[in-house]
């Protein structure tokens, strides 16, 4: 007499065995949750860190007094008086290269300048090599787009000068009061486009503005924008150069008019759901925080980071 299952006990085992699996499944879901959760942190972690060095170091070679908030609707302010929340960072950056290499020094002969005729003396100025750096640095630039930013006391005591911080850089379609263009540009000599209130010892030659914005707080439709040709949305990071106030020009997807669209664009990261900035001991802070979704969890692997700039 041959020995078989019965109905009920095939039944039983195709239960467990059902049960068994589902634990299985379950099991196996979380373990891969852990494992994406991890290695989102992970490459979370890694991309704050690059976008922090490299907002860090962009911003190491600034014009301190010309560092602006910008809400994208044509109001702006001094990041360091400022009193309400702005989205995007501005600010104008030096020709750091050029002072590195040698080809200008930084500093003015206050004895052998002369304001009447618009004449700073700095000595052993390479307007050559200027002239090949700044072609190379912006794809076709040259010295006629550099300006010149008096230091003034402390590196902001400048900005103390200026009954009107707005009309002060230039910044979105106003006045450079404090911020030269320059006519000529000698081996011993720079001449201004204005007589300068007050001659300082130091200066600063300055050749791009930049602008740290996110997506959802500039104009995603702007020709620079779509010809990046990647996926791109509200929380991508960008970068903004290659553009300059003093020629009324603002970056190429600013929202608001008033100035000429100009520069380049690169992005910084994607998944950046916040950026901030503002002020900690008269020294730059920024945060940045950066979201990603993991498919199948109901929640997402979110990190910030924060740097400060001196």
């Amino acid at each position: 007499m041959k020995k078989a299952f019965t109905l009920v006990e095939a039944i039983i085992t195709i239960v467990i065995i059902g049960i068994l699996s589902a634990g299985t499944f379950v099991a196996l879901k979380h373990l891969y949750l852990r494992a994406a959760k991890a290695k989102a942190f992970s490459e979370l972690s890694s991309d704050s860190q690059v976008i922090a060095d490299q907002i860090a170091s962009l911003l190491y070679y600034r014009v301190p007094s010309s560092v602006i908030g910008y809400k994208g609707d044509g109001s702006f302010g001094s990041i360091y008086n400022m009193e309400t929340s702005y989205q995007i960072l501005e600010w104008i950056g030096s020709a750091s290269e050029g002072l590195k290499a040698g080809y200008y020094s930084g500093f003015v002969d206050l004895n052998a300048s002369d304001k009447t005729t618009q004449t700073i003396t700095s000595y052993d100025i390479n307007t050559t090599a200027l002239d090949t750096l700044m072609a190379d640095k912006f794809d076709g630039g040259s010295t006629d787009d550099l300006a010149l930013i008096f230091a003034g006391s402390f590196d902001d005591g400048a900005l103390s000068l200026a009954s009107d911080f707005n009309s002060s850089f230039g910044w979105h379609a106003h006045n450079h009061n404090l911020l030269y263009t320059l006519q000529s540009l000698h081996t011993n000599s720079i001449t201004l486009d204005a007589s300068p209130d007050i001659i300082y010892e130091k200066y600063y030659l300055v050749d791009s503005a930049y602008a740290i914005a996110r997506g959802a707080d500039i104009d995603l439709n702007a020709t620079c924008i779509r010809n990046l040709n990647q996926s791109i949305d509200n929380n991508t990071l960008f970068l903004f150069y290659n553009y300059r106030p003093w020629k009324n020009q603002t970056f190429c997807a600013d929202p608001h008019g008033g100035s000429t669209q100009d520069g380049n664009v690169t992005i910084l990261s994607s998944y950046v759901t916040g950026f901030q900035t503002g002020l900690i001991n008269g020294n730059i802070k920024f945060d940045v925080t950066l979201t990603k979704k993991i498919r199948g969890s109901e929640h997402n692997v979110t990190i910030s980071k924060q740097k400060v700039v001196f």
